[in-house]
């Protein structure tokens, strides 16, 4: 049901907000006051096209707003249906339905729902679930035939069935379509398998190790330009402690001449601290240096071993396309479980055959239990309208009420017909 609507500059309704609550409601008023532009607002948050003209002279947009009730466990088919299509296009769904429409002087119309921008077509396939207006014949349920079987479902309480049924089905759709892949992977299965092993093989024999393609890298370019790197570190090392007048040799000295220059300031120590720090940082650091400049040494062999290694990984990369040797771990696993399963399709196979039978068979149950309640429904529903009719003296409804209820069973009994039908072809 509407619970509140709120209207901004459309027409000529500057601002209004309306609450609305359970029972009855009658809104009343001289002609101009506004009771048809309610309607219109109402018909525009229920997915029908406004226009400029729709906006109050001197604004550039209208806006109109409305709040719906949607429960949780709804007993009527169309709120079923709303909560159905919500869920299916991301729309989160609480309580309360919030649409928005917004109507501009360019022309532009913006809808949302729940904060969801949505098309028009998407609005109206919702709006015209949500409220039954009924005026010159103008958006009545009864006469969409595609709602008839949401009225029966609802007045019988048959939603939950028709969502087992919905849930069943869906479920076998989903396992026919796994067989079908299943054996399209048989098809191709004994090709796919010599490819896989080949892959396996292949990359079996690489052992290529996880950082190791970085890590080569990083030598080879070392050893190749070994040369100049020892002549760098020589000279860092020469500046740092081994030359005269290096580094070091100068941060002893300054730190003897600041620890006299202490004795007659104490304000010298924080300089003199400042120093021994330097000095022992740069002591240290020049110990790590030599401990590595030992070590660099010219390795031609190491380094012909590594540009060969580079290559075979390089060559496995761009034989199974792939963007960097990383993936090349990614692929040996991904290989190996796809072979494992393709050993194992029969077995899936017989798996999937089983569980779709079993699929079949409940659905089946489901349907045909939805299909004899749908009539029970049907003539229940009609018993009840028949003796309403009698009792108020409308006795020439009476045939139209056999009219339409011909007309319900036949799209009951199309309903059945189909569901069987698909079923069968299963």
């Amino acid at each position: 049901m509407l619970l509140q609507l709120k209207i901004e500059n459309f027409a000529t309704i500057s601002e209004l907000e309306v609450e609305f609550t359970r029972g009855f409601s009658i809104l009343t008023g001289e002609t101009g006051a506004g009771k048809s532009i309610m309607i219109d607002a109402i018909l525009l948050v229920l997915g029908h096209r406004g226009d400029p003209g729709m906006i109050r002279t001197g604004k550039e947009m209208a806006e109109v707003e409305g709040i719906f009730s949607v429960p949780e466990n709804p007993v009527n088919g169309e709120q079923f249906n709303i909560r159905k299509e919500l869920e299916l296009t991301g729309i989160n769904l609480d309580d309360e339905l919030i649409v928005r429409c917004i109507v501009s002087r360019k022309g532009r119309q913006k809808r949302y729902i729940n904060g969801v921008s949505v098309t028009a077509d998407f609005l109206k396939s919702i709006g015209r679930k949500l409220i039954n207006i009924h005026g010159q014949h103008d958006n009545q349920s009864l006469l969409q035939v595609s709602s008839h079987l949401d009225f029966l479902d609802g007045f019988g309480q048959l939603i939950p069935l028709r969502q087992q049924v919905t849930e069943a089905f869906q479920a076998l759709q989903a396992a026919k379509k796994e067989q079908l892949s299943l054996q399209k992977r048989f098809a191709d299965r004994a090709v796919r398998i010599d490819e896989l092993k080949e892959i396996i093989a292949d990359l079996n024999e690489l052992n290529f190790q996880p950082t190791e393609g970085n890590d080569l890298r990083k030598e080879e370019n070392r050893l190749t330009h070994v040369e100049k790197l020892l002549v760098l570190l020589g000279q860092v090392r020469s500046r740092l402690n081994e030359a005269d007048g290096s580094v070091i040799e100068q941060l002893e000295l300054s730190r003897k001449l600041l620890g006299e220059a202490e004795q007659i300031d104490s304000e010298c120590s924080k300089t003199l601290s400042g120093i021994e720090t330097a000095l022992f940082q740069i002591e240290d650091s020049y110990q790590e240096l030599v401990q590595y400049s030992d070590k660099v040494e010219d390795d031609p062999e190491r380094l012909a071993w590594i540009n060969e290694r580079l290559s075979r990984i390089q060559h496995y990369t761009r034989k199974y396309r792939l963007d960097n040797p990383d993936e090349l771990l990614t692929l040996f696993e991904d290989s190996k479980q796809e072979l494992d399963s393709l050993e194992h399709l029969d077995e899936n196979e017989q798996e999937i055959c089983e569980k779709i039978e079993q699929l079949r068979n409940q659905t089946q149950k489901f349907a045909e239990l939805l299909s004899r309640k749908r009539h029970n429904a049907q003539k229940k529903w009609t018993r009840q309208l028949l003796m309403n009719y009698v009792n108020w003296g409308w006795k020439r409804h009476v045939l139209k009420l056999i009219l339409f209820q011909l007309h319900l069973w036949k799209t009951v009994r199309h309903a059945q017909l189909r569901g069987l039908i698909r079923l069968n072809l299963c």
